[in-house]
């Protein structure tokens, strides 16, 4: 087993979380930074940590950028990285509802990063731009990645 990672990325309220949950439901060890009481040293410090464990897992790499995926694997880890990236209307609305449950005060700017995002996905292994339920990326990104017999 090559123990792959699986680091997604995207703005807030994707489903980078939901997904790492649904890897759970799928017996893969799975990790996201909410409510997380090890992240003492920072979300850096925590997923290097992370990266380095002999498993195959999926990471919400949420509130990171992917250059720091790469200086810190420097070719030793096995990872992938994916982008979730639906149609701008569809995150416009995601967005819209997540600021009206939790309040304007926890706005993300959520628009900004899927811009700058959107203009930079070229640099990611997989880029998932349809609207799919969380299993069904889950599948794809196994299935697309042929992970079947690793993970």
């Amino acid at each position: 087993m090559l123990n792959k990672k699986i680091c997604i990325f995207g703005p807030p309220c994707v489903g980078k979380t939901t997904l790492a949950y649904t890897a759970l439901k799928n017996k893969i060890p799975s990790f996201t930074t909410h409510d997380n009481p090890f992240m003492v040293g920072g979300r850096e410090e925590f997923f290097t940590h992370i990266l380095n464990l002999d498993i195959p897992l999926f990471l919400d790499s949420g509130g990171l950028n992917i250059d720091w995926l790469d200086g810190k694997t420097g070719g030793e880890v096995d990872t992938k990285a994916v982008l979730l990236l639906p149609p701008r209307d569809v995150y416009l609305e995601r967005e819209r509802i997540d600021i009206e449950n939790r309040g304007e005060g926890k706005n993300q700017n959520g628009i900004q990063y899927y811009d700058d995002l959107m203009e930079s996905k070229s640099i990611f292994d997989l880029v998932i731009e349809d609207v799919l339920s969380p299993q069904e990326i889950f599948d794809y990104i196994i299935e697309t990645m042929e992970l079947k017999n690793e993970l």
